[in-house]
């Protein structure tokens, strides 16, 4: 729980995060993966085996877990040198390679450093029933002298989940002991952008909502507490009414925007094993929940992709004239981040089997985007909703960007280069005799097209760029940025900052405040289309400008506005906190997809920023 009692009361200081604007260091954004360290160092780890809720037996237990390592750590032939220690004796351990670092267009910059290692041993438990135990993992210090040569399966490790957020009949299973590693390793970027691990007084379990209703919390503690403490609301802890669980509304909301990696993104700043477990039983229910179908931008009569992996909670809508409009399965809701993180994190393979099927659910979403582009529904002859947004073609980068990392394939990695060149194409029409020039003044950055295009029923005519879903894109790219250094990638995430600026505008808000909140759509010209409930976005927008500081000063052309926006007064920051902590009963945000859009690409914000 969180320690709320005065500093001189506190066991544990708060140390160098809550930082004022002026004192923030401007140091390099993101860990180098430059591959050319001339030694791998010696690491040493602590890492805690956590027996899974209705684990009765102290065992033998199959234990398989994935060792994510900072950049220039270890190298292959450094695997020999991993060992696992209890109470300072090596036990026998099978040691691989899960994933190296890759780099997109440097083949020759590939393959040498180790990216996550999975380890496997048998642990007995010396208690019965079982507590969580240490174990050190070391490496670089000495060769293993007690190799196990062969892998086992690792689900035969598994168990079925009867207990907690998952019942039997969701047929969900997870390690039956997970292994969590420390914040400080998982923070540093193997997985994802690099993180500022959580401030050490969020503790793990939830806080009391009426021990923090109407609190005003410092920056950026604020933050980590909300991550923490509205993660419980997903779970409807301690009062909620999320389902997601069951498909009420035959649409599967609450899992949109990738309501798993969400949850991995929290374990990945916090380390901890509720996190870590509710994050796996959401990727295995997700997976399983994937079908396989045809994708034929919702017309029989069209051409037949090959099979592709979509939510089977997401249908067509179930009113024809709306239906008419909606592809025959909805690719926004097919993601490969969460499988992904659960297979490097413990080590399972079979969470990987639709990964190329998920791929395939992008195949009909453009990345080039063109004026004239307004596909139809054969049959009816009405355009589909969605033809070209910035969220379909985010997802898409992601899902390429994600497979080339797991596997270094070739048509994954053109496929990567393909739409980050598109989108760069796409992002230079604003500039002055492009295709926008016939719209006047334009603010530079947005992905503008046209709102028939985006979405007739919110858009008309006119052009727009949507500055909440841009974020997906920024997210995307940034990911793309860390094995490709292109300086054009980090310029597309400055001019993407300096339109999500512009869209920035002071409005009164629902509580008759003054606040900053973003447009949800905006014209080229800066001006605001649509508003809707712009505050709700006020994190993500926030985390998309603070990488576009970051990259902005990665250039070495700082741009002061990006920091103003976020942390003036009012400011993006001031926005998001005035919404947290109104609820004396529970941790719930609706709508219930909200969770995944806050805090899933805005929790590096305070590392771009700078803050250490």
């Amino acid at each position: 729980m969180l320690d709320v009692r005065p500093s001189h009361l506190r066991a544990k200081p708060l140390v160098g995060l809550l930082l004022g604007l002026s004192s923030f260091a401007c140091a390099p954004l993101l860990p180098s993966r430059s591959f050319h360290a001339p030694g791998a160092p010696v690491g040493r780890i602590s890492a805690t085996l956590v027996p899974a809720p209705g684990v009765r037996s102290g065992g033998p237990h199959l234990v398989t877990f994935g060792l994510p390592l900072p950049p220039e750590s270890l190298t292959r032939a450094g695997l020999a040198t991993v060992r696992v220690l209890q109470g300072g004796v090596e036990i026998p351990a099978h040691v691989e390679e899960l994933t190296p670092y890759r780099h997109l267009t440097d083949p020759a910059r590939s393959g040498r450093w180790v990216r996550v290692a999975r380890v496997q041993l048998i642990h007995t438990f010396p208690t019965s029933p079982p507590e969580p135990t240490s174990v050190i993992v070391e490496w670089g210090a000495a060769e293993r002298t007690r190799d196990v040569p062969d892998l086992v399966p690792p689900r035969r490790g598994f168990h079925s989940v009867a207990t907690g957020s998952f019942t039997p009949e969701d047929l969900v299973t997870e390690p039956a002991v997970y292994v969590v590693l420390p914040k400080a390793l998982l923070a540093q970027g193997a997985l994802r952008t690099p993180f500022v691990p959580l401030d050490d007084r969020v503790g793990e379990d939830m806080d009391p909502p009426a021990l923090l209703h109407g609190r005003r919390l410092p920056w950026p503690l604020a933050y980590d507490v909300a991550q923490k403490n509205y993660f419980y609301g997903l779970l409807n802890e301690p009062a909620g009414d999320s389902p997601y669980r069951t498909n009420l509304d035959n649409n599967g909301e609450a899992w949109l925007y990738d309501r798993a990696s969400a949850m991995f993104v929290l374990y990945l700043r916090g380390g901890s094993a509720r996190v870590l477990r509710e994050a796996v039983r959401a990727s295995v229910f997700y997976e399983r929940l994937l079908v396989l179908a045809r994708q034929s931008r919702g017309d029989p009569s069209a051409e037949a992709r090959p099979k592709a992996a979509f939510f089977s909670w997401r249908k067509p809508r179930p009113d024809p004239k709306d239906a008419a409009k909606e592809p025959a399965w909805d690719p926004k809701y097919s993601y490969v981040e969460c499988l992904a993180l659960m297979f490097w994190l413990t080590g399972d393979d079979r969470i990987l089997d639709k990964l190329d099927a998920l791929v395939a659910a992008f195949a009909d979403v453009p990345s080039r985007w063109s004026p004239a582009y307004s596909p139809v529904r054969k049959s009816t002859g009405e355009r589909l909703r969605e033809a070209w947004t910035e969220r379909h073609v985010a997802f898409k980068l992601l899902a390429a960007t994600i497979a080339f990392e797991l596997r270094g394939r070739e048509e994954d990695r053109a496929r990567v280069v393909r739409i980050v060149e598109d989108l760069l194409w796409h992002q230079d029409q604003s500039r002055p005799g492009g295709l926008f020039a016939r719209a006047g003044a334009v603010v530079d950055g947005g992905l503008y097209h046209f709102g028939t295009q985006h979405d007739p029923d919110e858009a008309g005519e006119e052009l727009v760029a949507s500055p909440w879903m841009s974020v997906l894109l920024v997210d995307a790219m940034v990911r793309v940025h860390a094995s490709w250094e292109d300086p054009r990638i980090a310029r597309f995430i400055v001019r993407m900052g300096r339109m999500l600026s512009a869209a920035s505008k002071v409005r009164v808000l629902r509580d008759g405040s003054r606040g900053l909140t973003p447009d949800y759509l905006v014209r080229p010209d800066g001006s605001t289309h649509t508003d809707h409930d712009g505050a709700a976005h006020a994190a993500d927008v926030m985390g998309a400008l603070a990488w576009a500081d970051a990259f902005a000063r990665l250039l070495g052309e700082p741009d002061p506005r990006f920091r103003r926006v976020i942390l003036g007064s009012p400011g993006l920051y001031e926005t998001f906190t005035g919404e947290l902590f109104q609820s004396p009963d529970n941790w719930m945000l609706r709508p219930y997809r909200r969770y995944a859009w806050m805090f899933r690409t805005s929790a590096a914000f305070s590392y771009a920023l700078g803050a250490r």
